[in-house]
């Protein structure tokens, strides 16, 4: 059954070499009780050792079953003490945080064998050593005699073939030695038990056969056994054994019930891991808040930042300086502070051709989207013409102004930044933003074919260019460096006259062909725009004035005069039947007339503020400012719509409801963009409202990277903490993990045991850094609310954070503690059942 062929074991050190055993050879019964006796150092435990496969042999050969364990595996081994050996030791080695029950089922866990199983096998075991009452006590509560019973029921629970005793009774009084004696006698019985022991008297009264050891060397043998020649079992049969195997639920639980029996330091340790995610968690959850204010404020400004497809688009990159007046101070609420602002921003940028087919594609998502209801997603689309309206005014010493506007759109918001410019359709929209601060709204009335009454649109603290004043007729006097005020009355008395094409362009000859043969009312000598404005009968008044509410996000009007909708497209439809877009409409349009076709500077505009003599120049300042080639077709196509015989607008603004509409209208430009195959027919949109979002979202972002640095440096240590901790447990644990390589638990298990333990401190850690962490934004937002009103609830916690940083935390702590897993998975279990 068990041979011992000519060990050798030889512990060899840098100073020292020490023959343990010299050439042990050695055969034993099936059922004997053998006692192995000899001085101290004479080599008993080191041969118990090696034939509990806790230790291995230098030399010979240890045969099982007559099968040599000369290529046995850590497996082999581990799977050879599970199932053929039980030990019992001097000192108990019970694992404290056990109970009785506990530590008699460990052997039958690693085994592998269900709940149910080895608990009616863990019972049985304890009752047949006299403890069946005890099974739910600590190692603690028992006496000495019987917590060595609970070692003896451990032992045989497995029912080993051998059972291993060093010393058993060494700690015990006469009575309970004799007690403990009697219950291994009756176990040789039924097994082969093999016993270390000093004790001669204790060994004769009980053994059968007696060893005795001197120098690594047998001297003696009472009862020497030598067996047949027994055929050596097969290589397959051996492979067919069950290999033990702890689950990780098993070692979860160990590291459990170690961890709760250590409640205080379990929880100071779980703590101080959480401190890092304490950190991380405030940062996320401020930044959570704050994005979401961001986004809040930012969905509200929306119809002041729409999403802009011009003519010419401006690139937001570019972009250095725009216009600002003075610190507002104290301002009179019924009169106007003027000023003078200065312009400063760079024009760069791309030229859309805006077609009739994306006009058309537009105005089929327009209708889409208005046939939702309720569920539509866009304000309002608005429209833009480059069809200026000609406007003149009466100085106060009689002399007249002619004004143009342009519908040209401010850089940042696409709103109107002419003096003159058509109001928004949505009047309530616009009206939810502005109050009106003196007179009242336009009204149209009955007789009249447009609406005639238009709006004053003022800044903050009543502020007003200089310029639209001077359009309007009114000059104010400087004292010392400032205007002075007007009151909103006098500017509500002044009348604007409005001149249409048939009063503004004249044919310069009898035989004119197209608008080149045109020339403009301030350019011709028998006619004066005094005679133009006595003539003129359709008399334009200011009826009110808007200004910005505080509370509002952003402006949809610029300073100026804004004329309602209705006005624009009577004056467009005018021009259209015009005698000059007439004439235009009449003449063929071959390739030969866009060959010849020359813009003459002193007869048309072409773009606002801007002089070309021909196509030429107009290039060249296209190329220069936007990189784009214009075509004398495009070229007509802009002369056509200053008169008003075009159908394509310049400009196209879309006013999405909130950030998810804002989406679908940039999918459906995208949507046209993919169709188009030409890059200069691909339009261009401005996504103000992006822009800043992608602005401030990355200052956010960054500040909360540095900020989540930091607190990482915390959490980092903390996992070196929670490591070094773990290193502790180890060696504090060392005796259990000794306990549990005997019992046949492999490296892997015993690394699973700590590995579980920094699982379950990180599990915690991170519990515990989230409460704290919600706790903790309760204070933080009644602060931030009680400072900064309206950002109300800054600290925002979201639960994926929570779990996100507990996984983070769970990481760390079982990577902290891979080090010292791996140190307690290689420790010679002998020398750990040798710490105590």
């Amino acid at each position: 059954m068990l041979k011992l062929k000519y060990i050798s074991k030889k512990y060899v050190g840098k100073a020292y070499s020490v023959d343990a055993l010299k050439r042990i050879n050695l055969e034993f019964r099936k059922n004997e009780f053998v006692s192995i006796l000899g001085p101290s150092g004479c080599g008993k435990t080191t041969l118990l050792n090696i034939i509990g496969g806790l230790d291995r042999y230098t030399d010979g050969d240890l045969i099982i079953d007559g099968t040599t364990t000369k290529n046995f595996k850590d497996s082999d081994w581990d799977n050879y003490r599970n199932k053929k050996i039980g030990f019992v030791f001097q000192s108990y080695n019970l694992i404290p945080h056990l109970t009785v029950l506990g530590n008699v089922e460990l052997a039958l866990t690693i085994a592998g064998l269900s709940k149910q199983e080895r608990q009616k096998k863990a019972i049985t075991a304890l009752k047949r050593v006299g403890l069946g009452e005890v099974i739910k006590k600590k190692p603690n509560e028992l006496s000495g005699g019987q917590m060595q019973r609970v070692a003896i029921a451990r032992a045989l629970v497995n029912d080993p073939e051998i059972l291993l005793a060093d010393e058993p009774t060494g700690a015990l009084d006469v009575k309970t030695t004799y007690e403990v004696m009697d219950l291994i006698k009756a176990i040789s019985k039924e097994r082969l038990v093999i016993m270390v022991t000093h004790n001669k008297e204790i060994a004769e009264k009980y053994s059968t056969r007696i060893i005795k050891l001197l120098d690594g060397e047998i001297v003696d043998d009472t009862k020497p056994y030598k067996s047949r020649n027994l055929k050596k079992y097969k290589e397959k049969e051996i492979k067919k054994r069950k290999k033990t195997s702890m689950k990780f639920l098993t070692a979860f639980v160990l590291s459990l019930k170690n961890l709760f029996s250590k409640k205080g330091r379990t929880i100071l340790t779980a703590f101080a891991g959480s401190i890092g995610i304490v950190g991380i968690a405030l940062v996320l959850s401020i930044s959570t808040g704050f994005t979401s204010y961001i986004n809040n404020v930012q969905s509200k400004a929306l119809g002041g930042y729409p999403i802009t497809v011009s003519s010419i688009s401006i690139d937001m990159n570019s972009f250095t300086s725009f216009s600002s007046f003075d610190e507002i101070g104290k301002y009179d609420e019924t009169s106007v502070s003027p000023y003078n602002p200065k312009l400063q921003f760079v024009k760069f940028g791309h030229y859309n051709n805006i077609s009739v087919e994306f006009v058309n594609y537009v105005k089929e998502f327009e209708k889409a989207d208005k046939d939702k209801g309720e569920n539509s997603e866009i304000n309002l689309i608005e429209y833009s013409y480059f069809t200026p309206l000609k406007i003149l005014s009466k100085n106060e010493d009689g002399t007249i102004n002619l004004f143009k506007s342009s519908n040209s759109t401010s850089v940042l918001s696409g709103t109107q930044s002419d003096i003159f410019y058509p109001m928004l359709n949505n009047i309530d929209f616009v009206m939810s933003q502005y109050d009106l601060i003196y007179g009242s709204l336009p009204e149209k009335k009955e007789d009249d074919l447009y609406t005639k009454e238009l709006l004053l649109v003022v800044g903050e603290g009543n502020k007003l260019p200089y310029s639209v004043l001077n359009a309007l007729g009114i000059s104010t006097p400087i004292v010392d460096g400032e205007y002075l005020s007007v009151s909103f009355e006098e500017i509500c008395e002044k009348e604007l006259k409005l001149l249409f094409n048939d009063e503004y362009y004249f044919p310069n000859s009898e035989n004119f062909e197209n608008i080149t043969n045109f020339i403009k009312l301030e350019n011709k000598q028998d006619t004066t725009l005094d005679e133009a404005y006595q003539r003129n009968t359709e008399i334009l008044k200011i009826s009110g004035v808007l200004r910005l509410k505080e509370d509002a996000p952003a402006s949809l009007l610029s300073t100026g005069v804004a004329y309602m909708p209705d006005l624009g497209e009577y004056y467009r439809e005018n021009c259209k039947n015009s005698l000059i877009a007439r004439k235009q409409l009449s003449l063929p349009i071959t390739s030969d007339f866009f060959d010849n076709y020359v813009i003459n500077v002193q007869e048309m505009s072409i773009l606002p503020a801007q002089g070309f003599k021909n196509v030429e120049e107009i290039n060249n300042f296209l190329k220069l400012s936007y990189g784009y080639n214009i075509d004398n077709k495009e070229a007509f196509d802009l002369a056509m719509q200053q008169i008003g015989i075009s159908d394509i607008p310049t400009g196209i603004y879309f006013y999405p409801k909130n950030f998810e509409a804002k989406d679908t209208v940039i999918k459906m430009i995208e949507g046209y963009n993919q169709t188009q195959t030409q890059e200069g027919k691909k339009i261009v949109y401005v996504d103000s409202s992006g822009f800043l979002t992608q602005t401030l979202g990355s200052i956010v972002r960054i500040i909360s990277y540095v900020l989540i640095a930091f607190a990482a440096i915390s959490l980092v240590v903390s996992s070196i903490m929670i490591g070094i901790i773990t290193y502790v447990s180890v060696i504090e644990r060392t005796m259990e993990i000794g306990v549990l390589r005997s019992l046949g638990a492999r490296k892997k298990d015993v690394a699973n045991v700590f590995n579980s333990e920094t699982f379950i401190i990180g599990l915690l850690s991170g519990i515990i850094g989230g409460v704290i962490s919600f706790l903790l934004t309760i204070p933080i937002n009644l602060i931030v609310s009680s400072l900064a009103p309206e950002i109300g609830s800054i600290a925002t916690l979201k639960f994926t954070h929570v779990f996100i940083l507990t996984v983070i935390s769970i990481i760390l702590s079982i990577i902290s503690g891979i080090i010292p897993a791996r140190i307690a998975a290689r420790k010679d279990p002998v020398k750990a059942l040798r710490s105590e």
